[in-house]
């Protein structure tokens, strides 16, 4: 361990303190070619990124920012985007051995890159201590906000790091309209080594889970730049396709749903529940019979697609329902008056002209009809981020969630569990 009171000083490793070096790094990467040495790699591809390998000399010098990393406090963060530990900015962190490290980014290595990029940072620099555990992992993104120019990590992991223990660093694909499509190239991490990329509108890139017991420890930051604006991503909102109701009758509901939802009074209950909480959950909902046979229909289901774009959401979308039994005629009850009335006696809503609800006499008014749905599987590694919820230009809507937990195999024959989800839109 490093005493607090020692000073410690950091350069560049020899080979990148030559001239030459620089002059051959410079044309490799303005050229996104190979860098003859392998003390250096170049990802060429979907986007430029430099790593230099055994940044810290002697690796002591490391291991030593490692003790006094750890003994930083970390704060977790947990939204829809990300799950991980952060510290506070290291702008202010006394700390001997991060002091060291933030003079040797903030001079010789801000030098080199600038060198390298032909850009001109300015005096901010955004400084951070990331730590990812078993589990955690933060999802697509571009880094594209402000500002940034250059952003830059350097690892502390474990010596022996390997793609088993998870947390690469994802790049994507972007399409024509810079959204990101699917991963492209996964960079594992390596102690001691520093690596960074220009920030751009195709610059999508994940820090993938984290599968290993041991945490995943990093500094990371970027460069900025007076002369680098960097424009918002566009949005690529999905809003579903309103489709009309079909005709049923109330009955039709009888033999798929549980009796007891079948009783006016416990309905009455729900909605009671519903308006209070504006969400309500009902468990054993189908009738069990019927749901053996959607699971054995879901269960026949191939026809899956990958949802996109990344960044917003990653799941699996079912193409057609048309021949598919049960399942098809699950969806028609869910796409049907009979359900709507259901719905609206679970929810004191009026979502269908055959509801009279005498408290509201305008219920002839409504938008009846508008409705959207979808079948999606869920596994390891699915997500879909808050905004992904948004529908331009709809009306207030009810969601409509029906869940299955099936169990099945991953492709490397381990269980696991999948969600299949129904989801419905009321306008």
């Amino acid at each position: 361990m490093v005493h607090k009171k020692q000073k410690l000083s950091m350069s560049l490793p020899a080979h990148l303190s030559d001239p030459s070096t620089i002059i051959k790094l410079k044309k490799c990467y303005q050229d996104a070619t190979v860098y003859p040495q392998s003390s250096i790699n170049i990802t060429r591809e979907p986007f430029k990124v430099v790593t230099f390998k055994d940044i810290l000399q002697p690796e002591s010098e490391a291991e030593s920012l490692l003790v006094a990393l750890r003994e930083l406090h970390f704060t977790f963060k947990e939204n829809d985007l990300l799950s991980l530990s952060q510290t506070d900015d290291l702008n202010s962190c006394t700390v001997p051995a991060v002091s060291a490290i933030r003079s040797f980014i903030y001079s010789e290595l801000k030098q080199l890159l600038e060198g390298v990029t032909g850009a001109t940072y300015n005096s901010t620099v955004d400084l951070h201590g990331i730590c990812l555990e078993k589990g955690h992992n933060l999802l697509p993104h571009s880094d594209c906000l402000s500002s940034r120019h250059t952003a830059f990590i350097l690892y502390l992991v474990e010596p022996d790091w390997s793609t088993a223990d998870g947390g690469t660093l994802d790049l994507f694909s972007a399409d024509s309209s810079d959204q990101p499509t699917h991963v492209a190239e996964s960079l594992v991490p390596s102690f001691n080594s520093f690596c960074w990329f220009e920030v751009s509108n195709r610059s999508w890139h994940q820090v993938s889970e984290v599968l290993s017991d041991r945490p995943r420890w990093s500094i990371s930051g970027w460069f900025h730049s007076d002369d680098h604006p960097n424009p918002p991503i566009p949005p690529n909102p999905q809003p579903p396709v309103p489709r009309p109701m079909i005709g049923g009758e109330v009955n039709d509901t009888h033999s798929w749903l549980s009796l007891r939802y079948l009783n006016l009074e416990v309905t009455s209950q729900v909605a009671v529940q519903f308006q209070q909480e504006s969400e309500v959950s009902l468990s054993e909902f189908l009738n069990p019979e019927k749901l053996v046979l959607l699971k054995e229909s879901l269960t026949g289901c191939k026809d899956w697609t990958v949802t996109g774009p990344a960044h917003q959401r990653c799941y699996d979308l079912l193409n057609d329902t048309s021949e598919l039994g049960p399942l098809r005629e699950f969806i028609n009850l869910l796409k049907s008056d009979g359900f709507a009335v259901f719905l609206s006696h679970c929810t004191g809503l009026s979502l269908s002209p055959i509801y009279e609800d005498p408290k509201n006499p305008t219920y002839l008014d409504a938008p009846y009809g508008l409705l959207s749905f979808s079948v999606t599987r869920w596994q390891h590694r699915s997500y879909s981020l808050l905004s992904d919820q948004e529908v331009a230009g709809l009306p207030d809507r009810l969601h409509v969630f029906y869940h299955v937990m099936m169990t099945s195999s991953t492709v490397d024959n381990e269980k696991r569990e999948e969600e299949e989800e129904e989801e419905e839109d009321f306008g």
